[in-house]
Parts: C-alpha cells; sequence; structure tokens
C-alpha cells in the first residue's frame, strides 16, 4: 500500500554566499541588496526578489551565485512549471563556475553543494533515484562544514540529512535511513545544529522561527516521526511502529498522512478489516495539485489491495478500476495545454504523478486470481514493456498461458471431465459399442512463433526463461570452503542480494529462494505439456536440489521428474519418486519459514497479527489424497512397464485414500486395466456404476 509522503526537499532558494576568488569584493550596498532579495524570496515576492538579483546582476554580471539565485527565482515564480528553462540555467551556472554537474567526483568544494542538491532533487521527481542517491552520499561528506554555517547553509545540512532520509527509503534501504534519522536528531536537534532559527519553507507556509531548540524540535518532529513509521513497517519491526504511529496520531491527529500510515500499519499486520475501515476514515477527495499526490487514485489502490488479501477478488478489481479512471482523469487534467508531450508546464512535484503502469500491475495480479488468465495477460502484457527487469512480472505471464491452458487440478474431478471418459455409443442391443475418450490431456495452444506475446505455452516457456535467467544464482564456490561452510556462506549471500522487482518492492532471501522453486516447477509442467522431456527432467532435477523447498515444490519435483521419467523410458528410476512415505507435506510455505513464522509469532505474541494464509489455494489440499495422487502414479508407470497385476493393486489402493470424486484419469487406467487382463464383466460393471446415467445423453 502506498503512504503520503511529505515532500520538502523539491524546492531550493538562495546559493552560498562565499565569494568567487576572482570576482571583485563585494560592498556593503550589494549585502544589503542581496539580503532584501532574500527577504522577500521569503516572503513570496518572487518577481520583487527577482528585481534585486537584477541589480546585483549589473553590478556583478559574472558572479555564478547570483546566476543561480535568479534561475532559482524565476523557477519559483513559475510555481515549479518551467523545468526545462531551470536545467539549462543550472548547466549554464555550472558551466560558469567550471563545475561538472553531471559527475559525482567533481564535486569538492562546499560552495558548491546547492547547485548539486538542486540537480539530485530534479533527479528524484524524474525517478531516477539512484543517480539522485549517489549525489546526495557525496554531499553527505560535507555536512559538518554544512552545518557550521550560519542560517542558509545549516538549512542546507538539514535537507540534505532528510532527503537521504527519503531517498533511502525509496530505494528500500530502511536501515540507512533509520541511521541517518538517528544522526539527524543528534546533531541538528540536540547539538550545535539545534541553535539557529529554521527557515521559513515557501511550500509548507511554516510560521515557525523562534530560535530556541525545543521550538525547532517541535518542528520537525511530524516529519521524523512519519519517517519512522515507514522504516519501521519496511522493517516489519511492528511493536517499534506501533509506539511510533500513537506518537504520530497524538502530534498529528487523524490527518491524510496519518490515516494512510496507520492503515498501512494494520494492513502490515494483516488486520485487513480494521485497515478498510480506518481508510474509509478519512475522504480520498483532494486536489492533486497541491501535493502532486492523487488521493483518489491511492485511496481506491489501497482499497484493491485490502480486499485481494480478503480473496474478494472481483470487489478488488473493482477498486483497481476506479483508482485507474482516477489516474486517467489526473493525467488528463495534468496534461492541459500541452498534451503532455513535455515535462515542462507542469509541476516538478507533478512529473510522476500518473501511476498507470503501477495500477495495471495490481489489475493484473487481481484478474489473475479471479481466474480471468487473458484478461490478466492483456494487462501484464503492457507493464513488462516498461519492467523487463522484474523476475515476478515474467512468473506472471507465465501463469496466465497455464491457468489458460488449464484451470487447476479440480477440473479434472469435474463431472464434465468424467463423461468424456465415455464420448458416445453406436449400434444397440448386443451390438451397442461404447467410444472411450481420448484421454485428458488438454488441447494445447501451439504456436510457431514463441516470442509473439500471446496466451499460449510456448510463450509461457519463453516467460520462464526470462525469469529464470533475472534471478541471480547466490552460490559461493570455494575450493578452501567446506561443503557446510560453502552453504553458510551461500546462505548469507543469499540474504544480502537485494533483487530489484519494480514496481513491486525488492525481494531477498526467502522471497528469492522461493521464486526460484515456482519458476523451475512451472517450467517442468510447461515443458512437459509441450511434449520436451528432457527440459522438463532438468528443470524438475534442479528444483529438488534448491536449499529452500517447500513441501508443495517437493512434492511436484518428485512428480515431475518421474513422470519426464516415464516418457524417456526410465520407469525404474521414476518408480524412486514415487516413494509415498516420503510426502509427509504438502503446504506453499518451506521448513525453515515455518520456523521464522513461529519465532515471529512467539515474539510479537499479544499483538493481534493475523496468520496470513495462501491466497490460492491447490489441489491436492491435504497429505493422504497427495499421497493417493502418488500411488495412482505408481500404477501408471507399473502398467506402462506392462506390470498390469501390480498396476490394479496401486490403483485400487489410491482410490481409497484420495476419496470422492475420482478424477476421470483413475476411471481411464481402471477400463484399459480391465480390457486389456479380459475382465469385461468388471469393465462393464465400472460403466454402469459410474457412467449408466450419462451414456443416453450422448446418442
Amino acid at each position: 500500500m502506498s503512504d503520503a509522503k511529505v515532500e520538502e526537499q523539491s524546492q531550493q532558494d538562495t546559493p552560498c554566499e562565499s565569494p568567487v576568488p576572482s570576482l571583485p569584493a563585494v560592498t556593503e550596498q550589494q549585502k544589503s541588496t542581496a539580503l532584501q532579495a532574500t527577504q522577500e524570496f521569503e516572503k513570496g515576492n518572487y518577481e520583487q526578489c527577482l528585481h534585486l538579483l537584477g541589480k546585483l546582476n549589473s553590478s556583478r554580471p559574472n558572479d555564478p551565485k547570483i546566476a543561480h539565485n535568479m534561475a532559482v527565482g524565476a523557477y519559483y515564480q513559475s510555481g515549479f512549471k518551467k523545468t526545462d528553462e531551470f536545467k539549462q540555467s543550472l548547466q549554464n551556472v555550472c558551466q560558469q563556475s567550471q563545475v561538472n554537474i553531471d559527475s559525482v567526483e567533481a564535486l569538492d568544494d562546499v560552495d558548491q553543494c546547492v547547485m548539486y542538491f538542486n540537480q539530485a532533487v530534479l533527479l528524484y521527481h524524474l525517478k531516477q533515484y539512484q543517480a539522485a542517491l549517489a549525489i546526495m552520499d557525496k554531499l553527505f561528506q560535507f555536512i559538518e562544514p554544512l552545518g557550521e554555517q550560519e542560517s542558509r547553509q545549516e538549512n542546507l545540512a538539514k535537507r540534505v540529512l532528510l532527503f537521504l532520509v527519503e531517498l533511502y527509503l525509496v530505494t528500500h534501504q530502511p536501515e540507512k535511513a533509520m541511521a541517518m534519522l538517528t544522526y539527524f536528531e543528534k546533531h541538528m536537534l540536540n547539538g550545535k545544529g539545534g541553535q539557529s532559527t529554521p527557515e521559513k519553507q515557501g511550500d509548507r507556509g511554516d510560521g515557525s522561527k523562534e530560535g530556541s531548540p525545543d521550538s525547532i524540535a517541535e518542528l520537525y518532529k511530524p516529519k521524523i516521526s512519519q519517517y519512522k513509521v515507514r522504516c519501521y513497517m519496511m522493517l516489519k519491526s511492528m511493536k517499534f511502529c506501533k509506539r511510533e504511529v500513537k506518537n504520530l496520531m497524538n502530534m498529528m491527529g487523524m490527518t491524510i498522512p496519518v490515516v494512510y500510515l496507520k492503515s498501512n500499519f494494520e494492513y502490515l499486520k494483516g488486520n485487513y478489516k480494521k485497515a478498510n475501515k480506518v481508510m474509509n476514515s478519512a475522504s480520498p477527495h483532494r486536489h492533486f495539485l497541491e501535493t502532486g499526490e492523487c488521493i483518489p487514485v491511492m485511496y481506491y489502490n489501497n482499497l484493491g489491495c485490502i480486499h485481494f488479501h480478503l480473496r474478494l477478488h472481483n470487489l478488488g478489481a473493482y477498486y483497481f478500476r476506479k483508482a485507474m479512471q482516477e489516474n486517467e482523469a489526473a493525467v488528463k487534467e495534468l496534461n492541459k495545454g500541452d498534451g503532455g508531450k513535455s515535462i515542462s508546464g507542469k509541476p516538478l512535484y507533478c512529473l510522476s504523478v500518473s501511476k498507470h503502469y503501477e495500477l495495471l500491475y495490481n489489475m493484473g495480479l487481481q484478474l489473475l486470481h479471479c481466474g480471468k488468465p487473458s484478461a490478466a495477460f492483456d494487462c501484464l502484457i503492457e507493464v513488462v514493456q516498461v519492467y523487463q527487469t522484474n523476475p515476478r512480472l515474467w512468473l506472471r505471464l507465465a501463469e496466465c498461458c497455464v491457468m489458460a491452458n488449464k484451470e487447476s487440478n479440480d477440473v479434472d474431478c469435474s463431472l464434465e471431465k468424467r463423461q468424456q471418459v465415455i464420448q458416445h455409443t453406436v449400434g444397440s442391443g448386443v451390438h451397442r459399442k461404447l467410444i472411450l475418450g481420448m484421454g485428458t490431456q488438454s488441447n494445447v495452444n501451439s504456436s510457431d512463433a514463441a516470442a509473439i506475446p500471446m496466451v499460449s505455452l510456448e510463450f509461457a516457456s519463453l516467460c520462464l526463461r526470462n525469469a529464470l535467467h533475472l534471478l541471480p544464482e547466490g552460490r559461493v564456490s570455494s575450493s578452501t570452503l567446506s561443503p557446510t561452510e560453502e552453504q553458510a556462506e551461500g546462505s548469507k549471500l543469499q540474504d544480502s542480494l537485494l533483487i530489484p522487482a519494480p514496481p513491486g518492492n525488492p525481494m531477498k532471501g526467502a522471497e528469492v529462494a522461493s521464486l526460484r522453486c515456482s519458476i523451475l516447477a512451472n517450467t517442468a509442467y510447461v515443458a512437459l505439456c509441450l511434449s520436451d522431456h528432457l527440459v522438463a527432467l532438468h528443470a524438475a532435477e534442479k528444483l529438488l536440489k534448491q536449499p529452500r523447498l517447500s513441501g508443495a515444490h517437493r512434492y511436484l519435483g518428485h512428480m515431475y521428474m518421474a513422470e519426464a521419467q516415464v516418457a524417456l523410458d526410465k520407469i525404474a528410476d521414476a518408480v524412486q519418486h514415487l516413494d509415498m512415505e516420503s510426502v509427509t507435506d504438502v503446504s506453499l510455505v518451506s521448513p525453515e519459514s515455518k520456523l521464522e513464522l513461529a519465532d515471529k509469532s512467539e515474539k510479537e505474541a499479544g499483538e493481534g497479527t493475523d496468520v496470513k494464509g495462501s491466497l490460492y489455494l491447490w489441489s491436492p489440499k491435504d497429505v493422504p489424497r497427495a499421497r493417493g495422487i502418488m500411488q495412482y502414479n505408481v500404477a501408471v508407470a507399473h502398467a506402462v512397464r506392462g506390470e498390469f497385476d501390480k498396476a490394479m493393486l496401486n490403483l485400487m489402493q489410491s482410490t481409497q485414500v484420495m476419496g470422492m470424486p475420482l478424477p476421470a484419469q483413475v476411471f481411464y487406467l481402471r477400463l484399459y486395466l480391465d480390457l486389456l487382463e479380459g475382465r469385461r464383466k468388471m469393465a462393464q460393471g465400472i460403466i454402469k456404476e459410474n457412467f449408466g446415467n450419462m451414456t443416453p445423453n450422448r446418442l
């Protein structure tokens, strides 16, 4: 869920004040004019400010600081709409100052900090977060000399720290963000930095001008608290987050930022109904041109996420559709005048207002859970054109193709599938004959060109290859390490990996391992459907070697391995994988994750955290039925090898365990064995018992 973010770094004003050595000394009259310009700027009188700066520029035409101030003042006067002009003016100032703004390494003087800061702000609003973070990390090296200077430079130091916190959060580095907040509180509020008067925020309208440390602390406290809540949420520290949310509510009341943070907190705890109630306590109507955040889009998107986890998927899809409508309306309003062809003409803080692809991604996942794979595919195939590096997204595309080919395993137990065992009858009386079906193999949507995006298993195979290539191996190999040490080192490396998966959160550790298992399982399944048995064999073999393997994936790995080996005439090897006694768990959570969840639940006892179950129930749902299905496959293996007595024995035992209704495959195998062994009357009994009321409808 998205939360309301308060941006204070998007507008910068007066630059550094130390003179350039090649310029003449600043006169007292020029100092007085500069002071007046600063005061007019803080009052929001940008026209008068520019007039005064023009006078200074006439007397000091080669001073880059005056040129920089004039560029910033003109940008403020335009309402932050002339971004292209400001970028060009900033480049001109840097050339005049002989500063390479595109190179972070060129920053070597505290007087250059403001120009680099403004460049980072522009990059941030253009969603170039890593480039902005590289600049800000370099600026942090100048934080002490900035904090030691008076007034504006000291205020710039505060902005540098808070901007770094924001960048660490948007790049999902909550540990670094929390460390920066600790530094801010220690050095800027409690240290020397808290002794001077903070500048008035032109975009916030804060009126706190008193210079006492307490007043400064009170001014920054709500923002720091909001950042802490976001950090604790990313760190999944619910106990500390709960305490910080209460403090925030006491300071700010149930304002829109607090409502969204509170709802997000309940959402992460699994209290979805409470999160829904909190969300509905705030009005979704707020004009996005004031803040750059379209509240109605966030509101309906969050409701869609909540109902997704409540498994009300159709209702969730309705809310995502509403969010997309609100987003289109906001973008249409923003693009009035230039048709959306240029960033100029739009306020800087509104450049990233559109959430079209994020909403499409959410809608695609929701439709997939609604059982509408073709509609979900149409959404996700558009998203993948923007987020090509997301392995999870490629897997979801493959799942759309798989579901379109076969909705679920429960289809095999449906009345329609069982009716297909007896296709129809011919003749009458003693000459009446029954025509058996062709089997339960689904009709594969074959396509010669797998690279063409379409709902087919060939394209699913391509998607799965892309997903697997985007995941790092995360393995350590060294001749100096023992197998145990190598496994431990590999586990540490895997936990430290941070794999980007936009527009979602990055993955690390257990998430990457689980995703790899899902990709390999799907690869084996798709290869079997396409009769590519060698690929299926290798995928299943690799799946069974994964370190964090859930019971369900282990079960599927053995089943797919056995099916591939039967097709390759390796019956003895296949039977070894069909060991029913080895099936003790068919859950989708690995044993390691179960221990982690148990420890977490024990630590958070009394917090009221709901246990999150699987969003999609799969078949077989329990161990006895899983063993019965595996024993049926043992019967198939024996039948292929010609051991019909063993095949019949395993088949009869499996039907007693699986329970009703039986899948159609069981009837096919039973009729095959009875007819092959000449047990015609037994076959007739099976037909009359299970299909006697069906055959007349097939005449």
